[in-house]
């Protein structure tokens, strides 16, 4: 498993925190969260964050701008680190969709990622999460501080560090890996309640022809990616299957293929792909024949990563080694 270095500061910080006395007993905060989860599940709300991811790598800088109306719909616009929105994750009654904006690309798939792993961007989930965990709390001046075990269990982060200030809104949320590092880094910066939103603004259609959005520009042409981490298998072959569509075999422990091709516009159905957050990059995971693969956008281009030897960990692992690297 890679080793991921850590946000020294930031994890100084939270341990400062946590350090803290005089909170008050754990059933009387799960009231109060409990509570304010059920209030929030008619209500809606905005909130604005910038998220921080480090690996051995580098590290990358994303802006998140959370939209949810109760009960169930919520849209989840992911950006750089100047605001520009390249991707967003909706959620509607129809279903669950990517949408890139700057492509006019739409994934359409089904399942429940808030609950699991995108509830880092949701604040009832945020709050939820917190009830059903075995939680520690601490506190110090007006911030709660809530520290508990990753659910579902994964190897890229295994524990979480969330900060609600004393209306109990979200401050932080920290997620560890196994040597005690932070991996991610969200430092939410507005929340608001009582927002009103439009029918459009749920819409993926609509969202993928709007032309608000702003986006990174890319290049007409792409020279292929090669993933900084491959897990000791070695480049055999990387072939252009047509005009910007490239082919890279990798032969080892794994033998896994990453295919890399501009995307065209329009609306893919993958009913049977799940949600994966790479931590600012949203990825489907899903079953090709005997293998496993996993798809995402970034910068414009379409990867597709193959192998029936890989686990879904170190799918992740050499998925998130592409991104931020330059082509060949």
């Amino acid at each position: 498993m890679r080793k991921i270095a850590g946000l020294v500061m930031a994890a100084g910080l939270v341990i400062a925190i946590v350090a803290g006395c005089g909170a008050p007993s754990k059933d009387a905060m799960v009231g109060k969260l409990k509570s304010e989860s059920q209030t929030l599940s008619q209500e809606n709300y905005t909130s604005t964050a910038m998220m921080t991811v480090q690996t051995d790598n580098n590290s990358q800088t994303y802006y998140v701008q959370t939209s949810y109306e109760g009960p169930d719909k919520y849209r989840i616009e992911l950006g750089d680190s100047n605001k520009n929105i390249n991707q967003i994750i909706v959620k509607n009654p129809n279903g669950m969709f990517i949408v890139s904006p700057s492509l006019q690309k739409v994934f359409r798939f089904n399942g429940d990622w808030a609950q699991n792993q995108g509830h880092i961007y949701l604040y009832d989930q945020i709050l939820q999460q917190i009830v059903s965990s075995n939680f520690k709390l601490s506190q110090t001046g007006d911030t709660y501080s809530f520290e508990m075990p990753v659910t579902p269990a994964n190897d890229v982060v295994t524990k979480e560090q969330v900060e609600l200030d004393k209306n109990l809104q979200p401050k932080k949320v920290v997620l560890y890996d196994s040597d005690n590092q932070a991996v991610v880094l969200i430092d939410f910066k507005t929340f608001k309640k009582g927002v009103k939103f439009q029918d459009a603004d749920f819409d993926p259609q609509k969202l993928a022809q709007s032309g608000t959005a702003k986006t990174t520009t890319v290049d007409e042409a792409f020279g292929y990616i090669l993933p900084a981490d491959t897990l000791n298998d070695k480049l055999a072959e990387a072939e252009p299957e047509a005009q910007d569509d490239y082919l890279l075999r990798y032969t080892g422990p794994y033998d896994f293929t990453l295919s890399e091709w501009r995307p065209n516009p329009g609306t893919d159905g993958i009913p049977s792909a799940s949600l994966v957050d790479l931590y600012g990059v949203p990825a489907l995971e899903m079953n090709a024949g005997s293998a496993k693969q996993l798809m995402w956008l970034d910068n414009g281009v379409e990867f597709a990563l193959t192998s029936a030897h890989l686990t879904d960990a170190q799918l992740q692992q050499i998925a998130m080694s592409t991104l931020g690297q330059v082509g060949k």
